[in-house]
């Protein structure tokens, strides 16, 4: 009996000892979240100094959520820096490593925009597409259908361009914007 009531204890110790370290390495992450944002919104004017103490922080983060957070800042500022290949390389270890469906969508969102900063229109209207296809999507898909119609229409697919915008049509019938659809069908079909 002592033996089995003192395994209960050890064991009920235990486990708040896990849950307290649990909790502690949350706020530790969340805290290195927080500087890491900081630092995205300081007005340091060199840019490459303010990645390179971005990158500094990030190497601080352990496997977390919060780290899949982090990548996705660091990409959105390569990306606002226009180093679009570095951007895509960050989004791309997101998709592959984080379980977060939302944390994806943003990684796909980014992993288009990057290619039409590179003005490379077809992969941004294929990473786009993703976007639409995802299961459970959280994003606006009104806008990602008018970046794929951007898209087409700066690479000079005006057929694959209107299509698209009937589809629009179609789809988002009850949307605010869609007067502008209209108009758009016939500017370029002129």
């Amino acid at each position: 009996i002592v033996f089995t009531t003192v395994s209960l204890i050890l064991i009920f110790f235990s486990a708040l000892w896990f849950k307290h370290n649990q909790n502690q390495n949350r706020f530790k992450m969340e805290s290195l979240f927080f500087k890491l944002e900081q630092v995205k919104a300081s007005r340091i004017e060199d840019s490459i100094d303010k990645i390179k103490q971005m990158e500094a922080l990030l190497e601080k983060f352990n496997k977390s959520p919060q780290k899949q957070r982090a990548l996705l800042l660091l990409a959105d500022e390569y990306f606002n820096e226009g180093r679009y290949d570095k951007a895509i390389n960050l989004y791309q270890n997101i998709l592959k490593e984080s379980s977060s469906s939302l944390n994806q969508q943003l990684a796909n969102i980014g992993i288009a925009y990057s290619h039409e900063g590179k003005k490379d229109y077809k992969n941004a209207i294929n990473a786009y597409k993703t976007v639409i296809h995802f299961p459970n999507n959280e994003y606006p898909l009104f806008d990602i259908y008018t970046s794929i119609v951007r898209c087409y229409e700066l690479n000079n697919q005006k057929n694959e361009a209107i299509l698209t915008l009937r589809e629009m049509q179609s789809k988002f019938s009850n949307n605010p914007k869609i007067n502008e659809i209209d108009i758009k069908i016939k500017n370029i079909d002129i």
